[in-house]
């Protein structure tokens, strides 16, 4: 065999393990977890392998296979072969129950360590590299927190609706003056006071205890409940007879003004 024609085997060999190699790479098809707050060291095992398995089922390919779990922002991921590809990023990227129930999984590990910010991508994990994913499929969202918490509060508003309760409290309703109805309780003996208001147009002062809703991604507050303790009738003032009553109180010198609101306000600037 001439030395050309050797030399043109040996490229021919060069260019096709090259090829290969290179299509090798690219059947590789890495999905990857990845959780930018959190660091492995502070995870614990069952939670790394909930992780690993709501991502595997995310994935949803039986030819999937376990690729790493790394340290550093904790980094989990399968591999999946060429030809699944295509039904494996559907998989990640459509709104499936499975995929809901599988994100919640990983929604309720992450809530364990006060972690926020996970993503799902894919592209090519390796040895000693910085990951760079080809695309970002899923962020998973931030898990919502709510919390309730009780205070010492006063509420004006009248009432409607009763509901006799089968404890030693009764049920009823207070609309407020912004036209929100909250859901409240007393006891017996003060719901034979409330009676005559029922379904009237007199407003009420009532003092009691405000238990209130919140939830951490829209940090709004929600008035759940109410327990009365105490009300009393309050008087209907038309304005004018309110800046009249407001002048008149105490040695402030605001009866002297125009418009005593107005210097109350620029007051509360200053």
């Amino acid at each position: 065999m001439s030395s050309i024609a050797k030399k043109g085997k040996q490229t021919q060999e060069s260019l096709d393990l090259d090829d290969s190699s290179q299509l090798e790479q690219e059947g590789d098809l890495d999905f990857v977890l990845k959780i930018h707050d959190g660091h492995l060291h502070d995870l614990e095992i069952s939670s790394v392998a909930n992780l690993l398995s709501a991502l595997g089922q995310i994935v949803g390919v039986k030819q999937a296979s376990f690729k790493t779990i790394k340290e550093g922002s904790t980094t989990i991921a399968v591999t999946v072969p060429k030809d699944c590809k295509a039904i494996a990023m559907a998989n990640v990227v459509k709104d499936t129950a499975l995929k809901r129930k599988q994100v919640s999984r990983i929604q309720k590990e992450l809530g364990k360590y006060h972690l926020h910010d996970a993503e799902i991508s894919y592209g090519n994990l390796k040895e000693n590299e910085i990951y760079k994913p080809k695309e970002i499929l899923y962020v998973v969202p931030e898990l919502e927190i709510e919390e309730t918490f009780t205070q010492e509060e006063s509420l004006d508003g009248r009432l409607t609706r009763l509901q006799i309760g089968r404890d030693k409290s009764d049920h009823i309703t207070i609309i407020l003056n912004n036209g929100v109805e909250v859901p409240a309780q007393c006891s017996k003996k003060l719901l034979e006071e409330l009676k005559p208001y029922f379904n009237t147009d007199t407003s009420l002062r009532f003092e009691g205890e405000a238990t209130y809703l919140s939830k951490s991604n829209t940090y709004q507050l929600t008035l759940k409940k109410y327990i009365i303790n105490k009300f009393y009738v309050i008087e209907d003032v038309s304005l004018e007879e309110w800046i009249d009553d407001f002048r008149a109180k105490g040695a402030s010198n605001w009866s002297t003004h125009d418009d005593p609101i107005a210097e109350w306000l620029k007051e509360r600037q200053d």
